[in-house]
């Protein structure tokens, strides 16, 4: 059983709509645990295994290159022959004037939360393109909305699947599986929803995989993240991870920045600087993060851990001087500053 350090098994992970375990079990390979594979991946290195043969995958860390090893016998990693294959990347339409791409193949090695993460995001845009930009589906968007520019085609590469969308809510290319839920006044855009996971009212979601029954509460905001199955989100999360029936009260903000240097995360016990040198929080499974709690870049709370808020920062007396214009909250008190 290959474990993620800070979440659990691996196969109980939270990876696009499913579980990692599904993208870690390509029939007919033989490869590292923890290692996922895309469909394409899978067939192309199926296709370059020789009879009776093995596969094995060298992760390199982005979406559009990886690397297979095949050879006969035992499995035997020290001794390998190295072939590449055809990531089959899309050229996009331009955003801001910047050229976006996609790779249909691809090959992740996930030991660590912030593995799990960087794999969702970086798998998430092929698998949106791959299941809503069709030659047909694209042409229907373009019947719809009578033009060719993105913005705009974007409401209509929405995948439904039974899904529930309020009439006031803002959904674009997105997939929503049978039971998921968008509120009045929510916005989703280039996000994946699980079985009846649910973004409430005038909640904001972009860019994030969202696990079966998790749920955005209202007036949240999830950015670029991975909400496991059973979790609640109700603060402010960036590039973060809520592992499977975490909580993040209202308030509750997850940083993902860390000024002057890359954000650090602690992997096996040594600090080393998180992958493209940016990462938000970890919540550990069955954690909870009080009301107004502020966790720092980097940091992973081990998992049923209930964390509150210092109540020396609830402002419970007002005994300033006349014509005091600025203070902070000590202690429940105000400090005058000069």
């Amino acid at each position: 059983m290959h474990v993620v350090e800070g979440l659990g098994p691996l196969d109980d992970r939270t990876f696009l709509r499913g579980s990692a375990g599904a993208y870690a079990r390509a029939d007919g390979l033989a490869s590292d645990p923890g290692t996922l594979f895309s469909p394409l991946a899978a067939a192309s290195a199926r296709s370059l295994a020789p009879p009776e043969g093995w596969v094995r995958a060298r992760p390199s860390g982005t979406v559009s290159t990886g690397h297979l090893y095949v050879g006969h016998g035992p499995f035997d990693p020290s001794a390998v022959s190295e072939l590449s294959f055809d990531a089959r990347e899309h050229a996009l339409p331009p955003v801001a004037g910047v050229e976006l791409r996609v790779a249909d193949a691809w090959v992740f090695r996930v030991d660590h939360w912030s593995d799990l993460l960087w794999a969702n995001l970086l798998a998430l845009g092929p698998f949106l393109w791959a299941r809503l930009a069709t030659p047909a589906s694209l042409a229907w968007a373009v019947a719809r909305r009578w033009t060719l520019r993105p913005e705009l085609l974007a409401g209509a590469l929405v995948e439904r699947d039974g899904a529930f969308v309020h009439p006031s809510a803002t959904v674009e290319f997105s997939v929503l599986a049978p039971g998921a839920r968008v509120g009045a006044g929510a916005v989703v855009r280039g996000t994946v929803l699980g079985p009846g996971a649910s973004v409430e009212e005038l909640a904001m979601v972009e860019a994030c995989v969202i696990g079966e029954g998790a749920r955005i509460q209202r007036q949240a905001m999830a950015k670029f993240s991975v909400i496991e199955h059973g979790a609640a989100h109700a603060g402010v999360v960036q590039l973060g991870v809520l592992g499977a029936g975490a909580e993040v009260r209202q308030g509750a903000v997850l940083f993902d920045q860390s000024l002057g240097e890359p954000v650090r995360v602690r992997r096996e016990g040594e600090l080393v600087a998180a992958p493209h040198g940016m990462v938000g929080a970890c919540i550990g499974p069955g954690s909870v993060v009080g009301q107004g709690v502020r966790v720092a870049a980097g940091r992973a709370l081990p998992p049923g851990l209930t964390v509150l808020p210092d109540p020396g920062g609830v402002l419970t007396r007002v005994d300033v001087p006349e014509g005091t214009t600025r203070a902070r909250v000590v202690h429940g008190r105000l400090e005058v500053l000069s």
